[in-house]
């Protein structure tokens, strides 16, 4: 393809960042990625302390997306192991598997409440035939997909301890991106009346990178380099500034014509930048405040009515290994401060020293939270003594060090009405021709890691000269565990 002297400026170096760029500078164009981060990876990276390596949560590499699944493979080569999967559910003292398992689900809640979980599951199916209403929040979500007993048991707590909000305040869509399809009718027919050759469960294995799934977007930033592009690290964005129509019109007044430039703050110096197009992978909310003229008042108003869930994430290193046999576990009890916790060890024996292990706790909170605010020493005191008292598998001197990290806008928050302040907004940036925004905080949707990349791979062939529509990824109905094969 012929090379062009367009600057094609990206804002982020997560994942989506990192795939818009790659495939960009595959085809010689010229790529300037801004990060404020002094490392790649956004969401998806792995911290490195001492001989210890952990990621910031547990992220698998599996897809639904064929040319997704090529593409990331093709670029990892042989650094991928697959990996025997085991999740379970810590919930009443007891351990449950997850995805669930009927039999083992039936058997731990015991034989009452099973038959009660069986007989509100038929029940509100029967009432939603017979009248039908519109699902609104994420408590009708789940009790539609699972009943009220099954709902009560092992979805109201984890999901108000993760978003901090009651299920009858946030949206059914979260659900439906998380487990649309899912219900004990499916998880009975998977179980027992498997569909041989017609669906494929990506539940059982799934591949990893053996050094930490940070390694996916530090091949992307070292193929980046390698092919002329340029990554700048430690650069928080201040100002984007924006030209107007030429065009004085009642009705075309008010419209955005271009990105004209980004300012960034950079070892104490802000440095400005002009491109040609430019993709964001930002938070959304970021982006829009960072603009310059700022929007009308109403988009502003939208851009309050969204939030993000933040995570502390509490790393503990220790001298021995496999303390679990799982790669992660959800905890539902409210007293038990992290929502889920990993154990590197499962993941890959590459993460930490021979014979030892860590365990990385997950605590989902926002900025004014006290747990945001904590010291690093009260809060690792406080998760381990949680730990302990709970589970008993570690004593204190079984701990060689720790790390805390903060990760900001972990997760987009579906507070019931969502869709129209996102709405305003998105198609207010509509307006701004040379910008695409792409990524789970930049699009404001609940992606995950395939779909994160396929919206940077899809924003970059716009710019090649393909049509794709951004707001289609990550729509499909299947359940997101399975997928139908070939």
């Amino acid at each position: 393809m012929k090379e062009d002297n367009k600057k094609i400026v990206i804002l982020g170096a997560g994942l989506a960042g990192l795939a818009a760029g790659y495939e960009l500078v595959k085809v010689g164009k010229k790529v300037i990625i801004l990060e404020k981060n002094p490392y790649v990876g956004g969401l998806a990276t792995t911290f490195k302390v001492g001989d210890y390596r952990f990621d910031t949560g547990p992220h698998r590499w599996f897809t639904k997306i064929n040319e997704v699944d090529k593409w990331v493979k093709d670029l990892m080569g042989d650094e991928f192991i697959n990996v025997a999967r085991l999740t379970r559910i810590y919930f009443n003292k007891k351990f449950y598997y997850y995805p669930v398992r009927p039999l083992d689900a039936l058997q731990g809640i015991g034989p009452l409440k099973a038959a009660r979980a069986i007989f509100d599951f038929f029940l509100t199916k029967l009432s939603v035939k017979i009248n039908p209403e519109p699902i609104v929040t994420m408590e009708d979500a789940y009790i539609n997909q699972f009943g009220r007993t099954l709902y009560q048991i092992f979805f109201e707590k984890y999901t108000e301890k993760l978003w901090g909000r009651p299920c009858n305040k946030l949206s059914g869509d979260w659900v439906a991106q998380r487990s649309r399809g899912m219900s004990i009718m499916t998880i009975i027919r998977n179980a027992f009346f498997p569909q041989k050759g017609k669906v494929v469960s990506l539940v059982e294995e799934f591949s990893y990178p053996r050094l930490g799934v940070g390694r996916i977007a530090e091949r992307l930033a070292e193929e980046i380099r390698k092919n002329g592009g340029e990554i700048i690290l430690n650069a928080q964005i201040s100002n984007i500034k924006l030209t107007r129509s030429k065009i004085d019109t009642p009705v075309l007044r008010d419209q955005i014509s271009n990105v004209k430039s980004v300012s960034y703050r950079r070892n104490d110096k802000i440095e400005e930048i002009s491109g040609d197009e430019f993709i964001s992978s930002i938070p959304l909310t970021s982006l829009v405040e960072y603009l310059d003229p700022l929007p009308p008042t109403k988009v502003l108003k939208a851009v309050k009515s969204l939030s993000f869930r933040n995570e502390v994430f509490v790393a503990l290193f220790l001298k021995k290994g496999k303390i679990t046999n799982d790669q992660w576990i959800y905890t539902q009890d409210p007293s038990l401060p992290f929502v889920r916790f990993l154990e590197t060890d499962n993941w890959s024996s590459f993460l930490s020293p021979k014979g030892t292990t860590a365990l990385v706790f997950e605590v989902a909170c926002d900025e004014e939270d006290r747990v945001w605010q904590m010291g690093n020493k009260k809060l690792v005191d406080w998760i381990t003594n949680k730990y302990i008292n709970e589970f008993k598998t570690i004593n204190k001197n079984d701990i060689a060090g720790s790390f805390i990290h903060h990760q900001q806008f972990e997760y987009p928050v579906y507070q019931i009405g969502y869709e129209k302040p996102l709405k305003v907004i998105k198609e207010y940036l509509k307006k701004i021709a040379n910008l695409q925004i792409i990524g789970r905080s930049g699009m404001y949707r609940y992606n995950n890691m395939d779909h994160t990349i396929q919206s940077g791979i899809w924003a970059a062939r716009n710019l090649l000269g393909g049509n794709y529509n951004l707001e289609n990824i990550n729509i499909e109905k299947e359940y997101h565990e399975e997928k139908k094969s070939a």
